[in-house]
């Protein structure tokens, strides 16, 4: 189920899979970002899905702006679900190994009682990670 599209930039629930998917095929504006990921937000107050695939690939980051707002205004929104929410981004492998060098393992990971962040840079790894959370959710 298509949420949100633009050129380059598409938020959806693909049919078969538990997480909502982000991806940036280009540099979103942020006002496409922002709307986007509200749609997104407003979807899942119904739906209930607590799985995200950001695949960041093409772009390797988000901008200043974008990271700022998802900082003050999408992660809070998201922990106002009041549900723990998985969140894998995944980068070029180039990025992956620079974020590495400069923050190591630990670094690429981010939790808190609400959100947990892990970074990839191979889709089928994010996919896992993500699917592992879904299934001791479920099971």
């Amino acid at each position: 189920m298509k949420l949100y599209k633009t050129t380059g930039f598409k938020i959806d629930v693909p049919g078969d899979k538990p997480w909502i998917s982000i991806i940036c095929k280009a540099t979103p504006g942020f006002d496409d970002f922002r709307l986007g990921l509200l749609q997104a937000l407003e979807h899942v107050k119904h739906d209930r899905r607590n799985l995200w695939l950001f695949d960041l690939r093409k772009i390797d980051a988000l901008s200043e702006e974008e990271e700022s707002w998802c900082q003050a205004q999408f992660f809070p929104q998201l922990m106002m679900l009041g549900q723990e929410n998985y969140i894998a981004i995944v980068v070029s492998e180039k990025c992956y190994q620079g974020m590495l060098q400069e923050v190591g393992l630990y670094g690429l990971k981010s939790y808190n009682s609400f959100i947990i962040i892990d970074t990839f840079f191979h889709i089928p790894d994010a996919q896992d990670w993500l699917l592992s959370h879904y299934r001791s959710a479920v099971g």
